[in-house]
């Protein structure tokens, strides 16, 4: 009997590893409209606004030690989800492009807190900007040349190629190689999401 309950339980655990994904449960295909240009690479479509991503980024889900040896992570605000995910896109797209990864961290992380967790909310737009002068280091003037910078409207324009993807299931969403949209709401386990996305990866 003991041996019996070892095997029922090995086999439950190895299922979905036994198993290749279905198509409509554990993933869906992206339509062609929706797909964009992201090979070997995990991306996390995310509104600073949403409560689930706010949890996911607590979590680290996706995270480094879930991608194959040859793929890449990265993440992706949308500036469609109010309230102002404009300034909150623009703001962490010049702290990405011009201040670097360091400070593209700190804020964001600074937006979740206030946002989730002291439970403030901006009352407009320019109270949106002016929250993130101190991390970014500058001043309002400089704030907005920024906003205008080649490279941090391209990265924006980047990022909203989620924008589509977040019609389908909202936020979070996790996509692998720009075709595959992960239904996060099948995932189990870390472990099964590793898999998940390694067999997404392969295809």
């Amino acid at each position: 009997m003991k041996k019996s309950l070892i095997a029922i339980a090995a086999s439950l655990f190895l299922s979905f590893g036994a198993n290749a994904a279905t198509e409509g449960v554990e993933y869906q295909v992206l339509p062609e409209a929706a797909q964009f240009n992201a090979p070997n690479q995990v991306v996390k479509i995310y509104s600073i606004n949403c409560p689930f991503c706010y949890k996911y980024e607590k979590a680290g889900i996706p995270n480094e030690k879930l991608l194959p040896a040859d793929s890449s992570i990265d993440q992706y605000h949308i500036t469609s989800k109010p309230p102002f995910g404009v300034e909150k896109s623009t703001a962490l797209a010049i702290a990405k492009e011009i201040k670097g990864d360091k400070v593209f961290k700190q804020l964001k992380d600074k937006y979740y807190d206030q946002y989730h967790v002291k439970k403030v909310k901006f009352k407009d737009a320019d109270s949106t900007i002016a929250f993130t002068l101190d991390t970014l280091g500058m001043s309002r003037a400089e704030f907005d040349k920024y906003a205008q910078d080649p490279k941090v409207k391209q990265l924006m324009t980047k990022w909203d190629q989620g924008v589509e993807i977040a019609k389908i299931q909202g936020v979070p969403a996790i996509t692998v190689n720009g075709k595959y949209l992960i239904n996060t709401k099948s995932i189990r386990s870390m472990d099964m999401l590793k898999e998940l996305i390694a067999e997404l990866s392969a295809k």
